[in-house]
This record gives structure tokens, sequence and C-alpha cells, in this order.
């Protein structure tokens, strides 16, 4: 998980959420240390374990139970507790995951951060700590404000129809109280879904800044040339907190590398090569250490839109109760917009790495001194090899065709489902 300046606020939640079993301090030079906690690595696998076992347990109560509410609440027929099992499994799966992937993941936090860390530093003058800052709070609040709402109407409707049933005898509310441990697991999915969501952004917003640099410093000098002339243009030299490192003077070789030095122009270039390379081994990295993380949130996803269309059929068969209707319809979008905030940031970091190469062709073409032109022919190379691209555990790559292999399986299983429910009764 990406632990920068900006993004401290969505550290902290999944801190408290049991995803994040970290310590971070400031050294000595001001920059941030991430070490292991082990009284969080310990909370975090306590919280999990107790949370998916206290889900089972009300999976079975409900399951089991003999009570007049029965026939209100998700085991309506064999069909139906087998959609409910997998509802439920999908998101214990996802969050143990998740937590697994927190605790055995902390050398590769630590490189990726390491690497963000150098990138940032270089890149120092095109970066924008206010609006990369706003950005991670919105990506925080939004998804935890909408599954708190969600949930909140989830439980009243359940609780409104437990009470509407209610004997004297028996105690129909315990049906839907069994269900707490398993929407609590739902703030730590979504928190996972945050922390990967916030990453792959990260990496995206990178991409893009080295674009920019890379048009700046070499195309946009070319034009100029052939354009009338200009008053020149005084640059801004911006200062880092920290002293430069060799590869920390990248904001520097850019202010320089406008006054037109060839050698200075192939130091430039290097940097921003080496720094594409790094950002590549940033998107394999979160792959690797979250790829099963991210396949469970994909298939829970999945198995999410199929269930809850399947039980909105079912509301619509029974014309009992319109808020029950809209709930599902709510459930329906939240999880397709779930699916959304794991697919676009990554689609949006590749497309950002692709374009890369279409800025150094141009490049290519524009360029006549020899050692330059020899040097970005070295970078479309490197381009040309590495593939920078998100995947699952190198099961499936994500991105936008995702959404439409998704779309037709939803209907797909939805129609079989619906066959086994016209059997069943």
């Amino acid at each position: 998980m990406e632990i920068t300046e900006p993004t401290l606020c969505i550290f902290y939640v999944n801190k408290f959420l049991a995803l994040a079993p970290f310590s971070v301090r400031r050294n000595s030079k001001g920059a941030l240390d991430i070490r292991r906690s082990v009284m969080f690595s310990v909370y975090s696998g306590s919280l999990c374990l107790i949370m998916v076992i206290l889900t089972y347990q009300g999976l079975l109560f409900d399951a089991n139970s003999q009570v007049p509410v029965r026939p209100s609440f998700r085991m309506k027929s064999a069909t139906s507790k087998v959609v409910t099992a997998l509802d439920v499994s999908v998101v214990v799966l996802a969050c143990s995951a998740g937590v697994g992937c927190g605790l055995l993941g902390y050398r590769a936090t630590r490189e990726l951060n390491t690497r963000l860390r150098k990138i940032d530093d270089s890149m120092h003058s095109y970066s924008n700590f206010k609006r990369d800052r706003t950005m991670a709070i919105l990506m925080m609040v939004l998804p935890l404000t909408a599954i708190t709402s969600i949930l909140g109407l989830d439980l009243s409707t359940w609780l409104r129809f437990a009470i509407g049933v209610r004997t004297p005898q028996d105690d129909t509310e315990l049906n839907v109280q069994w269900y707490i441990p398993f929407y609590s697991l739902y703030f730590i999915l979504t928190g996972l879904q945050i922390n990967f969501a916030n990453t792959a952004f990260g990496l995206g917003r990178r991409f893009r800044r080295l674009n920019v640099m890379l048009r700046n410093s070499f195309l946009k000098d070319n034009n100029q040339k052939d354009a009338p002339m200009k008053p020149p243009i005084t640059t801004v030299k911006v200062v880092s907190q920290h002293p430069l490192a060799l590869h920390q003077s990248l904001a520097k070789l850019t202010n320089d590398t406008l006054q037109g030095s060839g050698k200075q122009k192939v130091n430039l270039l290097r940097l921003l090569e080496e720094n594409h390379e790094s950002l590549g081994k940033c998107m394999r990295l979160v792959s690797n250490s979250h790829g099963f993380a991210v396949l469970f949130i994909l298939v829970s996803c999945l198995l999410h839109l199929v269930a809850t269309s399947y039980f909105l059929f079912l509301e619509l068969l029974s014309k009992k109760d319109s808020g029950m209707v809209w709930l599902q319809v709510l459930w329906i979008i939240f999880h397709a917009l779930r699916l959304i905030l794991v697919v676009e940031p990554c689609h949006l970091a590749t497309v950002e790495s692709k374009k890369t190469i279409q800025i150094v062709c141009e490049i290519e073409r524009k360029i006549h001194d020899p050692i330059l032109a020899e040097e970005v022919k070295k970078f479309w190379q490197q381009l040309l090899v590495v593939d920078v691209e998100f995947s699952a555990s190198g099961l499936c790559r994500v991105n936008r065709t995702l959404l439409t292999s998704f779309s037709s399986a939803i209907c797909t299983y939805l129609v079989i489902l619906i066959q086994f429910q016209n059997t069943n009764g």
C-alpha cells in the first residue's frame, strides 16, 4: 500500500480496519520510515479471526432457526441458502486475503514506498500536495459514507420485518442481529478497496507527471523553434525540503534542459527512463503482493451482483414490500461502483503508462542530436519490452475489459439461478 504524506489519512483508517499492521515514524531527514508493528499485527489477525467466527455463527443461526420470521428472511429456499452462503463466504475470503496481504506484505510495502519517495522527490516541481491530499480524503470519505448509509438502511429494513412478525414466545430480532458481524466485514472490504484504488491511482498520477515532464522538456522547446519569437520565460526553481541526491536532481535538470545543453538532456532522459522503469516495478509489486486480495474482490463483486440481482427478482415476484426492492437496487449500484473503484484506477494507470511510448516516438522523430537520439532509442526499446499492467495474481488483467466480461457472466448466472428457483419453488 502507498504510505505517503498526502495519503496518511487512508493509512490510519486502514490501520484501524486491521489492513495496515505498520507503524510510521519520521527519520532524521524528515522522511516517513515504515516499520512492522507487532501490536497491530496481533490486532489485525485477532480481529479478522473473531469477525469470521461470529459471521459464520450468525449464518448457521439463521439457517437453523425455526422462528416465524423465516419466510421474511434470506433463506426462503434451497437456492436462496446456497446464494446467501456464497454471498457471505466471498466477503469473508476477501477480507481475510486483505488482512493476510497486510501481514505478509511488509517487505513489498517498504520497497514500494521507497521507490515512490524517490520518484516524488525527483518530480517535486510537478507535484501538487494539496490536490493529492484532497483526492485521498475524497477517496476515503465517499465509499465509507456510502457503505455506512446502505448498511444502516439494510439493517433497519430487516428489523422492521422482524418486528412485524414478532411473537411473545420468539425474539425474531436475533436473526437480524446475528448478521451484524457480517455487515462489519463490509467496512474492512471497503477499506481494502480504498487502499488498492489509492495505490493504483497514485501510480497513474506519477505516470502522468512523467509524461508531462517528457513533453515539456523535449517537445515544447522544439515546437517553439518554429513559432514566432516570444518574450523569454523565467523558470522558477522549486527547492525540496530534503537534500537533493542524484535521483532527486530531476527538477533541476528539467529547468537546465530548457536552456538547451545536449548532455543535460541525455542525463534528464536517463533519469526519466529510470523513473518509468521504477514505476513499472511498483505496479508489479502491487500486483504480486495484493494479487489474491484483488482476485477475491473481483469475485466478490461478481457474486454480489449476481446474488443481489437474484434477490431483487424474488422481491419483484413477491410484491410484498417496495422498500426492499429499492434496497436491492441500491445494493446493485453499490456493488457496481465497488467494481469500478478497483478497475478504473488500474485502467487509468495502464493508459498513462502506454502514453509514454507515444511521446518517446514523437521525440525520436524530432530529435537530431546523435547522442540524444541513441538514448531515446534505448528508452523506446525499454518501453517495448516492459509490460506495465495490473493483474490479479497473473490470472487476469485488471482493466475495462473486465466490465464487459462481468456483465455477460452476471446475466448467465442470473438466468441459471432463476431456473433453479422455478424448479425448487
